[in-house]
């Protein structure tokens, strides 16, 4: 518990230092710095992979992947966008070196908040009302500003918004982009052409819409990376695509796990996760391939169907995988309501194997 409280304090703590570690890269950065004769971007380009590597240290397995795989990527949009397309120009015309940690700063701070768990608490008030304030800002630029490269954007960012069922990290990472945005152009880092595209487009400086590439560039990382844990796990696994040979060998071990202490084999096919309940082996396969929004939701309908059958034993089961993936996320709470349900269950049917999984969450909390 000591573990999972400071991991905790870390994620709010690398969500606080975003602010300030952006305003002092972007300060050394600044057009006032370098017209008093001296390039503080030397030292930006120092202080983000420095506080990089402490954010990569403190994320999740599946965030840090996608954190080291943004790096790359937002170099290359970088090129793409301001080199190519001319959209912006920085201070030195080069690309700094700080600009694409600082992209996956930016990622790695919105996927922590995106996973705080007053943000999960709230999340259908914050999605209305960051959905309302990115509406006027778009509206606002387009009929204030003439902004029609932000209302392009907006169009996109509208058809993301219904494609991803407005997930709440695209639209925290709209509001976090325009910090940047407005600190960078404000202190001259780098400045946005006005009539980009040779006059085709008006925007200002900053466009509101920028952050559409950003939340375009998460996605693409976000799903290249699913895409390919998949194939890898399919290669790789003869029961990648969950087979029914595959669900006889998870229902014959979990028969056998879960057999009686006369070690008298187990005949109610209930016992695990078989033909009756394909999701939750289904869930099982998703934990493998560490795709844990899929998982939750295969082990939330097989603890449905259990419980519409009254099946105590799936239903318990299927919460305790559930809650090992909750824990992962870091909703410990709701976590060791449902770890500590299995173990209390199997006090009353197998004391047995009630201490081997007690052990196990015992185990889990002090890592």
């Amino acid at each position: 518990m000591a573990a999972s409280s400071k991991t905790q304090h870390w994620q709010i703590g690398l969500i606080l230092g975003f602010w300030p570690i952006v305003l002092f890269a972007l300060f050394n950065d600044s057009a006032w710095l370098n017209a008093q004769g001296f390039n503080g971007q030397m030292i930006s380009n120092l202080a983000a992979p420095l506080y990089f590597g402490l954010m990569l240290y403190h994320l999740r397995p599946d965030q840090r992947l996608i954190a080291l795989v943004f790096v790359p990527f937002s170099a290359l949009g970088e090129y793409v966008f301001s080199l190519l397309l001319e959209l912006y120009t920085y201070k030195f015309v080069a690309i700094p070196i700080y600009v694409p940690f600082g992209h996956a700063i930016l990622l790695g701070t919105g996927l922590q908040i995106s996973e705080l768990a007053w943000v999960k608490q709230h999340a259908q008030r914050l999605r209305w009302g960051l959905l309302l304030g990115h509406a006027s800002l778009f509206l606002g630029a387009w009929l204030l500003f003439d902004d029609s490269l932000s209302a392009i954007f907006g169009l996109i960012f509208s058809l993301i918004l219904l494609l991803f069922r407005a997930q709440l990290l695209h639209l925290i990472m709209g509001f976090l982009v325009l910090y940047i945005e407005l600190m960078g152009t404000w202190l001259g880092c780098w400045r946005w052409d006005l009539n980009p595209l040779n006059g085709l487009l008006h925007t200002t400086n900053p466009p509101v819409g920028a952050f559409v590439c950003y939340v375009i560039a998460d996605i693409i990382v976000i799903m290249s990376l699913r895409w390919s844990r998949w194939m890898w796990g399919y290669r790789h696994n003869r029961h990648a695509k969950g087979s029914a040979a595959y669900y006889q060998q998870k229902l014959a071990l979990t028969k056998h796990i879960y057999a009686d202490q006369a070690n008298e084999p187990a005949t109610n096919e209930a016992d695990g996760f078989g033909k009756g309940y394909a999701l939750g082996t289904v869930g099982l396969r998703y934990v493998e391939l560490n795709q844990l929004p899929a998982a939750i939701t295969c082990f939330e309908r097989t603890r449905q169907l259990a419980q519409s059958r009254n099946d105590l034993a799936i239903f318990h089961l299927a919460g305790w995988h559930l809650g090992k993936v909750l824990w992962q996320q870091g909703q410990t709470q709701p976590a060791l309501v449902l770890l500590n349900a299995y173990v209390n269950y199997l006090e009353t049917t197998n004391r047995a194997q009630a201490k081997q999984f007690a052990a196990q969450l015992q185990a889990l909390t002090q890592a």
